[in-house]
């Protein structure tokens, strides 16, 4: 997914076509299969997991207090329910950069060298959990509100716009879960 975004951040910076969209589309189809894949293998660990008699012999991590650690709680299946939905939030993303390449008229600069540098952190960031963004969802209403504010952005582009925006405000909520879920694994 990071170099996914790494590349989309690239190639809009300047220009993109119709196939580089359609690229970026495919890899989202190649994530899903993957991610489909990683799902059986932890649907058949958790089978294995209830026929082992070992399993009712240990008792799970506990922290002080007698609470399970930060990172007991966190589960495959949550781990994979986000990368579904960010996969799935990045290939509408990539969706809608195909459609734009068919749209006629400019985009506006402020938006665009804004949109590319979020994302380019999104990507850094997915790529390598330990790299330091600023957090992106108050980039991204920043943003917004730039465009919008100043009237020079033409009524028909909101949608198309807005749609980038919220695209990558879903992936941002789950880039910016990615630190503190980080700094949980590492505390337990």
């Amino acid at each position: 997914m990071g170099d996914v975004l790494r590349d989309m951040a690239d190639e809009f910076a300047t220009s993109w076509d119709t196939d580089r969209a359609e690229a970026w589309f495919q890899e989202t189809q190649s994530m899903s299969e993957e991610l489909d894949s990683a799902w059986r293998t932890v649907r058949f660990a958790r089978e294995s997991e209830k026929m082992n008699p070992r399993t009712r012999l240990t008792v799970p991590s506990r922290t002080r207090r007698g609470e399970a650690s930060p990172a007991a709680e966190a589960s495959y299946e949550e781990i994979l329910a986000r990368v579904d939905e960010g996969i799935s939030h990045l290939r509408h993303l990539a969706r809608t950069l195909r459609e734009a390449t068919y749209d006629d008229g400019e985009w506006d600069s402020t938006f665009r060298e804004n949109w590319v540098r979020i994302v380019r952190d999104a990507g850094r960031a997915i790529a390598d959990p330990d790299t330091e963004v600023e957090p992106m969802h108050d980039r991204l209403t920043a943003l917004a509100a730039d465009v919008s504010q100043d009237g020079r952005l033409p009524r028909r582009s909101w949608p198309l716009y807005g749609s980038l925006i919220a695209s990558m405000r879903h992936i941002a909520v789950i880039v910016d879960d990615v630190a503190p879920a980080r700094e949980a694994r590492e505390a337990g």
